[in-house]
């Protein structure tokens, strides 16, 4: 698929080639970008060997593999701490000096500085005879005299980052060695184990391989924080399949090894660095994406009509106060907002006086049937023959209405499994198969049960970042005069309804920090009445209003499909070529 959203960032585009006429964000001189050499090319070249920049490698990473060797000394703990100071270097050293760059291009005014003075000269020598750059496909010396600060400040910000990127993965490695438990014997949970963990560990592999060949150097080493280069964008590959998967499916690994090594502190130190990326994701990388690509698309004259007819003063669907969704938003001076937490404040108080789970579930069954099929009717109905709409003075004041019903039963449906949860909650339950009881692996599943809310949370927050509050609350269900027009971006570029597939990992994370499977039979039933929602409800009325604009299946399926077709004719190739070759002998 090949959009033509403008965004260059490491993580956000797919850039074909790796070269192009770029433009500095300081000086706006435009010039020709070289192609660079990746950090396993200068590690396997002999003339980089010979520069300052890959012996400063070599030898940093080096003397952190050397640490393996004292592990009998050094406390164990230490080498946690050695990779935590790595990765702080990471995400709060480069994410700092990326910030400064982008908010002040503070960096490439530091190498200017640099350059101008005499007592630096050498060790920049020594850089550009370290360094190869090709030009229309030659290898050729790298000359800073040639290229504008830009471009140079950008070459030795890379080596810094290579030192740091390679600390971080080596010190992590060696932490994970350290900590390996190896057992007497093995059994099928430890097979299982190491099974899993290497298929991660290939899987983030081939994610980061895949997403190197897709971005190309520069923006690898965010290359758009220093100039910019003109090139087609184009989502392929595993762009096509997860969002960000540098910093998301490319830490399987860290899991993977995780598994590997048996050890609960590998784990949370894994969490810990991989909630750090995530951080430095959300407040380094998207702000300057944002911040430069945002400005560079225009409404179209669609867009503009939608706003129109959505968002003008008086007689607009979305005109006034902002809709409360779930508890954001929420005014004690609007009817309805004050109402909904009436009925919350009740169910709590109702929950505190009454200890019987039977009740509770009864309470929640009430409000998930009528969310799932009194909700679900309504809409059907509406799509019909304008059903709700009929009822009421204006299709503004039906929609009004029916998004205060929407959000009042969402929420309790979300509260009310809540409430179910904490009266099934169980601390420390005795040992079982599927819940041992000690308390080591107790910690595990209450931290996995808090993943799973967080991811929850991100794929609910993510959905409503592209459907706004017009697709949040099935306008295109109550309002007839907005454009008929489907795009799939954001999350919806990898699955189609992602809500209904993902949308119920929080209940599952309840569930398993609850150690019940009552409230994990319930979980279940929850996302079934989701998906039954979104097949009878959703789909009929998405082919019905958009027709041949509806996709089948989503980035992820339809990778994975390409995938895999494309390996079944590799085989079907390598099997059909030596019979050929036998039969023209």
């Amino acid at each position: 698929m090949t959009d033509k959203v403008p965004s260059l960032s490491m993580e956000n585009v797919a850039m074909s080639g790796g070269r192009g006429n770029a433009k500095g964000l300081a000086s706006h001189q435009r010039f020709h970008m070289p192609g660079t050499t990746s950090f396993a090319d200068e590690l396997t070249s002999t003339k980089c060997l010979l520069g300052l920049p890959t012996q400063v490698y070599v030898l940093s990473f080096s003397l952190v593999v050397l640490t393996w060797f004292f592990r009998n000394i050094i406390p164990s703990w230490m080498f946690a701490v050695h990779f935590l100071v790595w990765r702080l270097a990471y995400n709060v050293g480069i994410g700092w000096m990326l910030w400064v760059q982008s908010h002040k291009l503070q960096f490439s005014e530091w190498f200017q500085k640099i350059c101008a003075d005499p007592s630096h000269q050498w060790w920049l020598k020594r850089v550009e005879d370290g360094t190869l750059i090709t030009v229309e496909g030659k290898i050729v010396d790298y000359k800073m005299a040639d290229y504008p600060h830009e471009f140079n400040a950008w070459m030795v910000f890379r080596i810094i980052v290579n030192i740091i990127l390679a600390n971080d993965l080596v010190s992590y490695l060696v932490f994970a060695a350290v900590y390996l438990e190896v057992p007497q014997s093995i059994d099928f949970a430890d097979f299982l184990s190491y099974s899993v963990g290497v298929a991660l560990i290939g899987f983030a592999f081939w994610s980061k391989s895949d997403a190197h060949r897709v971005l190309g150097n520069f923006a690898w080493y965010w290359g758009d924080f220093f100039f910019l280069v003109d090139a087609d964008l184009t989502f392929d590959g595993i762009f096509q399949m997860f969002p960000h998967p540098m910093y998301t499916v490319g830490y399987c690994f860290m899991y993977g090894l995780s598994l590997i090594s048996q050890s609960y502190t590998v784990f949370y130190m894994s969490i810990l660095a991989h909630v750090g990326q995530m951080v430095f994701l959300a407040a380094v990388e998207n702000p300057h994406i944002e911040k430069i690509y945002g400005q560079m698309g225009t409404p179209t004259a669609e867009m503009r009509e939608k706003d129109a007819v959505l968002f003008r003063d008086q007689w607009g669907f979305f005109s006034g106060k902002r809709d409360m969704i779930l508890l954001w938003n929420l005014s004690p001076f609007h009817a309805a907002d004050v109402f909904t937490m009436l009925i919350l404040v009740y169910s709590s108080v109702v929950a505190l006086l009454v200890n019987r789970w039977e009740l509770h579930l009864l309470h929640l069954i009430i409000w998930r049937v009528f969310h799932t099929a009194g909700l679900g009717y309504i809409l059907n109905r509406q799509a019909k023959d304008g059903y709700w709409v009929k009822h009421f003075s204006s299709p503004q004041s039906a929609f009004d209405s029916w998004k205060k019903i929407y959000n009042l039963s969402l929420t309790m449906s979300h509260a009310l499994f809540l409430v179910f949860a904490v009266h099934c909650f169980r601390f420390m339950p005795d040992n079982t198969i599927i819940m041992p009881g000690d308390y080591p692996f107790y910690c595990f599943k209450i931290c996995c049960g808090m993943l799973l809310i967080g991811l929850n949370l991100y794929v609910s927050d993510a959905c409503h970042s592209v459907l706004g509050d017009f697709g949040w609350f099935y306008g295109d269900f109550f309002i007839t005069s907005v454009p008929n027009s489907l795009t799939y971006s954001g999350i919806y570029r990898y699955l189609n309804n992602p809500e209904a597939v993902m949308g119920y990992a929080g209940y599952y994370g309840v569930a398993l920090m609850s150690s019940s499977y009552r409230v994990g039979i319930v979980s279940a039933c929850c996302h079934l009445s989701a998906i039954l929602f979104s097949h009878f409800v959703e789909e009929p009325f998405m082919c019905q209003k958009y027709g041949p604009s509806v996709r089948k299946v989503g980035g992820l399926a339809e990778e994975i499909v390409k995938k895999t077709e494309l390996a079944k004719s590799t085989i079907v190739k390598t099997l059909v070529s030596p019979t050929s070759s036998k039969k023209t002998e």
